[in-house]
């Protein structure tokens, strides 16, 4: 199994631990850095840098494995600029959207509290749209939850969006949600429609299996497919077409080094030992015959034939 971790994954994660301990050392600078809607002017970098920070020890261990992890499946195929491109699309419109919803709630509410004030900092809506990216580059692949349940990538952000929804709503940190769907949407947003493809200039991937239906299961298709088709009809009228193949046709033959069954493992183990036990038998087998062959020779051509019959006389 290749366990190489790329570098630009290894600055992101060093950079969520460094933010981390600022917080941690410095914790009047998460006034500054975290998205604060009603200090967002003139701080307006905290657009920015809100998603990159994380306030959880446990959070951040997690985060930082799943950052090495997935940017070693997406980082090869997309490229390390296209790569860094894409989760500052997200970042950014996870945090303008969050900022955009604080501001109509706080217009529309009567009884919204501080709600300007409330931090809104994590790193969990630019992992949602990692684990979309994950999805549009190899769909396809399988995978073992737990050992034994088995799943396809392309239900990976369903998966994804359940259980850590499901966690922060049990934890009652209800202000992590919209960045887990935002996070989730926006990067399907751009990848669907905006991102631009290799060595063409085509916008968007118009696959199957990137459609926003393909994120649910496919009895749900008929009733989903007529919200993505307005969509699809909005953004494509800047935007010409995408081919019917998705854009990074490369990643079917990017191989995955993931771990195999056990079983599976063995069995091939076993067929490989077994095919060179038999390929040397062939080869010794080969080998005795050669030598008796070429002893037979060296036999007739060192045999000195002897005349039976006397010559007659004339």
């Amino acid at each position: 199994m290749d366990f190489k971790i790329t570098r630009l994954s290894k600055v992101i994660a060093v950079l969520l631990v460094v933010l981390y301990f600022i917080a941690y050392v410095f914790p009047q600078t998460v006034d500054y850095i975290a998205l604060i809607p009603g200090r967002t002017l003139p701080y307006v970098w905290n657009l920015f840098t809100a998603g990159f920070i994380t306030t959880n020890p446990i959070k951040l261990g997690l985060e930082v494995i799943a950052v090495l992890l997935l940017t070693r499946l997406v980082e090869p195929i997309y490229g390390s600029k296209e790569f860094l491109k894409f989760l500052f699309v997200v970042d950014f419109s996870v945090s303008l959207c969050v900022l955009a919803g604080v501001y109509i709630i706080f217009a529309m509410g009567k009884d919204t509290g501080d709600i300007l004030y409330t931090k809104f900092t994590g790193f969990h809506g630019i992992l949602a749209g990692m684990v979309v990216a994950v999805k549009q580059v190899m769909p396809e692949h399988e995978a073992k939850l737990f050992g034994f349940v088995k799943f396809t990538f392309k239900y990976l952000p369903l998966l994804f969006l359940a259980v850590t929804v499901g966690l922060a709503a049990a934890l009652k940190q209800f202000s992590e949600i919209p960045f887990l769907l935002l996070g989730t949407y926006n990067a399907w947003l751009y990848l669907r429609f905006f991102q631009q493809q290799p060595d063409s200039q085509h916008w968007g991937d118009s696959s199957d299996d990137f459609k926003f239906s393909g994120f649910f299961p496919g009895f749900l298709a008929p009733i989903i497919d007529p919200i993505g088709y307005v969509f699809s009809i909005v953004f494509r009228l800047r935007h010409p077409p995408a081919e019917t193949k998705a854009p990074f046709a490369k990643a079917a033959q990017y191989t995955l080094a993931l771990p195999a069954d056990n079983a599976d493992a063995n069995r091939r183990r076993e067929r490989g030992a077994k095919a060179l036990e038999e390929r040397l038998g062939m080869k010794k087998t080969a080998g005795e015959g050669e030598d008796v062959e070429s002893a037979g020779a060296s036999a007739s051509s060192n045999t000195v034939v002897i005349p039976t019959t006397a010559p007659s006389s004339s």
